[in-house]
């Protein structure tokens, strides 16, 4: 990506790859009075070279692509950082029937892509909106990234740390009372690192929480609400006292099945990201709920043993298991090719116990041994942050009849004594 150092004081970009009629000049009008820069780019191999700090958003018209340099912007798309997910608004023609060229551009990236489609002819307001959304999604990735970067240092500084420690207790083995001395001194400034990496650890962990929870209640209050709205807008101009022409009506009930396909995906993305549940009935309840659509989407069956649900936990604790739940589940469904799982959920006067269990082909010893250098998979890492946080144990074994994580957390004496 072209860097830019003054990017912080610099107006967003928006590329733009419109190659027939007015297209180009119209969005770039529009993009203009938002106070973003728009970049007219004469091909997608253009559009791929152009992005840097500054890209909010990228703009298509689906005749761009039809050019031979599609595979370079795909090739690009799929390999963006980790933390870059480039909002894609394309503009497709009016129609049934998707063109080759955009059918084969949606396949070939699949979930790799963050791709808007907007169908022809598409309203002002309906633009700028997308291109608000978008660029508040790419100012959170920016978030990401520094959040990232500033935990990659601390973790730096901390291997750093550790290894002056292990040099100096080298150095001064024959100096016994000095090295002692020493030694000391340097775990005291090892566990402050250690405690000051947790601290950042926790707080990374719970503005992802906190962030899940405003955007599944935008989803639900914002674009849920207008699609409802839109539903109700559609039904009573099907139920006016006028007929309708045959196509007319026939447009107007796919529109209201295209709606409430809209509004069910919504919710289903709503609550994934935050489960009301979870406030609302408890912990129980959700996971309930979480394994019951997970059954359905994945097609593995996933049995449940599960206390009842009790006052004693608090919400960090519920929220924590409830992330380890989905977690464990996603990487089942992603990595083990199993067709059964199981969860248990037990908990006495002290501790909660979390047991996940499947019938996959297990993983590798290599993968699976957490290593110094941090090689330990993402989902495996956040789990037993999530325990470790908490004051918890986390364990996982694995071997070619299936995988097994188990989770013990303690319950705080305070939230005992409340429950009692």
């Amino acid at each position: 990506m072209r860097a830019n150092k003054h990017a912080s004081v610099q107006a967003g970009e928006v590329l733009l790859c419109a190659p027939f009629g007015k297209d180009a000049e119209i969005l770039a009008t529009i993009v203009s009075s938002e106070g973003l820069q728009a970049v007219p780019c004469p091909s997608l191999k253009e559009i791929a070279a152009q992005v840097c700090d500054l890209t909010d958003s990228i703009f298509l018209t689906e005749e761009a692509l039809a050019s031979s340099s599609l595979k370079t912007l795909e090739k690009f798309l799929l390999h963006q950082e980790p933390w870059s997910d480039i909002p894609i608004i394309l503009f497709s023609s009016a129609g049934a029937t998707a063109s080759v060229g955009l059918t084969r551009f949606l396949s070939q990236l699949g979930d790799n892509a963050n791709v808007s489609i907007l169908e022809r002819p598409v309203r002002t307001p309906t633009i700028l909106s997308v291109l608000r959304t978008a660029k508040r999604a790419r100012s959170r990735q920016r978030e990401v990234r520094d959040l990232l970067l500033q935990e990659k240092r601390s973790a730096a500084n901390l291997r750093t740390a550790r290894d002056e420690l292990e040099r100096r207790v080298q150095e001064r083995t024959s100096e016994l009372s000095d090295t002692n001395l020493e030694l000391n001194r340097e775990i005291k400034e090892r566990k402050r690192a250690e405690a000051h990496l947790r601290s950042l650890t926790a707080k990374v962990l719970n503005i992802q929480d906190e962030e899940r929870r405003r955007i599944a209640r935008d989803l639900h209050d914002g674009v849920g609400q207008t699609l409802a709205g839109a539903l109700m807008a559609a039904a009573q101009a099907r139920s006016c006292g006028a007929q309708l022409p045959a196509a007319c009506e026939s447009e107007l009930r796919q529109i209201e099945d295209l709606l409430q396909q809209g509004t069910r995906e919504v919710r289903t993305v709503s609550h994934l990201l935050h489960p009301p549940l979870l406030d609302e009935s408890g912990l129980m309840s959700a996971i309930r709920w979480y394994v019951e659509e997970f059954s359905k989407r994945s097609r593995i069956e996933v049995t449940l043993e599960l206390d009842e649900e009790t006052n004693r936990l608090t919400q960090e604790i519920k929220t924590a298991v409830f992330r380890i739940v989905q977690e464990a589940l996603t990487n089942v469904y992603r990595h083990s090719k199993a067709q059964v799982a199981r969860i248990e959920i037990k908990s006495d006067e002290t501790c909660l116990l979390l047991k996940i269990k499947d019938n996959g082909k297990g993983i590798p010893a290599s993968v699976l041994s957490v290593a110094p250098d941090g090689k330990t998979g993402v989902g495996v890492a956040s789990m037993r942050e999530r325990a470790t946080l908490l004051g918890g144990v986390f364990g996982i074994q694995s071997d070619s009849e299936g995988t097994t994580v188990s989770v013990s957390i303690p319950i705080p004496r305070i939230s005992r004594i409340a429950s009692a």
